[in-house]
């Protein structure tokens, strides 16, 4: 009993020094940019973990940091992984800010689960484009259920359920034309 807790002991400080963002108590996600903006993440995250303890647990695990930018994008081979967010998105809704958030989390789980299964590099087909999107979708729709989502932003979100908005092989270029 006495070597099982201290091997138990000696595995979690070594994840907890090495930065694991799978452990169970991981911090949320830092939060960077203007204060407007880090009180809607901050409520949006809030909002996840009254409501879906699961999205939130997922967004926590494989987030390390939500910052602004000028448009929305997970970046999930960054360290920490960052969910670049707009703020068209953060401010349309409360409630779309915290579904944006699981879905992009979703990306990095793809990412980081394959990543953590096979090894590196993780093929772009894995975690971006049109299947990856359509799975994030998913994610996003019960997330969007969970929330209290309106059933405006729902019925938008079915519409974008096949990831058409995004393609196969996005190049840089493609990233910088977004609107969201």
């Amino acid at each position: 009993m006495h070597i099982r807790r201290l091997i138990f002991t000696s595995w979690l400080s070594l994840a907890l020094l090495s930065g694991c963002r799978t452990c169970t108590e991981v911090a949320e996600p830092e939060i960077v940019g203007s204060p407007r903006f880090s009180h809607q993440v901050h409520q949006a995250l809030l909002l996840l973990r009254e409501r879906d303890a699961n999205a939130y647990a997922i967004a926590k695990n494989y987030v390390g940091r939500i910052q602004q930018g000028e448009r929305s994008g997970m970046w999930a081979y960054r360290t920490p992984p960052t969910y670049e967010m707009s703020d068209r998105t953060a401010f349309y809704s409360l409630t779309w800010c915290a579904a944006t958030i699981a879905h992009d989390s979703f990306h990095s789980k793809l990412y980081h689960d394959h990543l953590k299964a096979h090894g590196g590099p993780v093929p772009d087909e894995v975690w971006i484009g049109t299947a990856a999107e359509k799975q994030c979708m998913q994610h996003q729709l019960r997330v969007m259920e969970h929330i209290g989502a309106s059933q405006r932003e729902i019925d938008y979100a079915k519409t974008q359920q096949d990831g058409h908005y995004t393609k196969d092989n996005e190049t840089w270029q493609d990233y910088k034309k977004r609107k969201w």
